[in-house]
This record gives structure tokens, sequence and C-alpha cells, in this order.
């Protein structure tokens, strides 16, 4: 809605190539194209909907509660990266974030790229994860000079863990 979310993952788009990754724009892709792939990143925004779940406030929630616990994509390499307002949303920042983790973790996948909160102003996530971020969170309102290099440190992160 903002292009916060699309201009992080561009960011990270960016870094993949300048570390020689190729990658491919799943933007409009289909449930079967989904399984084929080995390694997934994938990224939503945060909505202060007041919802449990569903926080992306996008047509991705569905998909994600809907459709992906019918795929098998058990063993699949996942790497999740969040976008939100910490500032103005410190109560829920990068929820969505935590919900991909939870969906995919509960879908059988291999989710990587745990990143450190120290950094970030917020009060509670759900993209906490045994005291980590479940992967990469940008904030394009308050620290979008960071985005860049977050992405950056992320890419070289998971090529250390073998993601790719």
């Amino acid at each position: 809605m903002t292009g916060n979310c699309e201009t992080c993952a561009g960011h990270i788009v960016e870094a993949l190539k300048g570390a020689g990754i190729e990658t491919e724009d799943i933007v409009d892709i289909s449930d079967g194209d989904v399984t084929g792939f080995d390694n997934i990143i994938v990224g939503a925004p945060t909505w202060h909907t007041g919802a449990d779940s569903e926080r992306s406030g996008t047509s991705w929630d569905e998909w994600l509660y809907n459709e992906l616990p019918s795929l098998d994509i058990s063993g699949k390499n996942v790497a999740v990266f969040g976008v939100g307002d910490q500032q103005g949303y410190g109560d829920n920042y990068c929820d969505a974030a935590g919900e991909l983790h939870d969906q995919f973790k509960a879908a059988g996948c291999n989710v990587m790229g745990f990143t450190s909160p120290d950094g970030y102003d917020h009060m509670e996530s759900k993209a906490i994860v045994d005291g980590k971020f479940c992967g990469c969170m940008f904030d394009e309102d308050n620290q979008y000079d960071m985005s860049e290099d977050r992405a950056k440190a992320w890419i070289s992160q998971l090529q250390g863990e073998s993601f790719f």
C-alpha cells in the first residue's frame, strides 16, 4: 500500500545480485511453482489492523492461512523479512513476519536467517522467536537509511548458513 515492502524486497534482490545469486520474482506465482523452489525468501508488511492474525492486511494473508497448509513444501529453506513502523506501532512491530515464520515452520520448512533485535526500538513483536527476529526486519518510516545495509548483511548471513 505504501511501497515500503516492495522497496525492501528491492534491497534484498540487489544484495542477492551483488552476491552472484539468481532470483525469481514470485509475486504472481501459482502454488505449484512454489513447491518447485528449494529456497524461498518471503516478506510482508504489518498493518495496525487490531487483529490477532492475518496482520499483513494484504491478500497474502488469505494465501498464507488457506493455501500454504495444503502445499507439500516440507524441507524447503525459507527466509522471512518484515516491514513495519517501530515508533508508531511499537506494540506490534513486524507481527506479520512472525506469522510468516509460524506458518512456514508449521508446513515443515527450515526457517533460516534469524537476526538480532539490537538497534531497533519497539515494545513487542510476533517476529521475535527465542530472543531473535525470525528474519530481517525493516522500518522504512524511521530507519530507511539502514535498510540497504541490513539487506546486504542478511544475505551474507544466509550464505554463511548455507541457505543457498
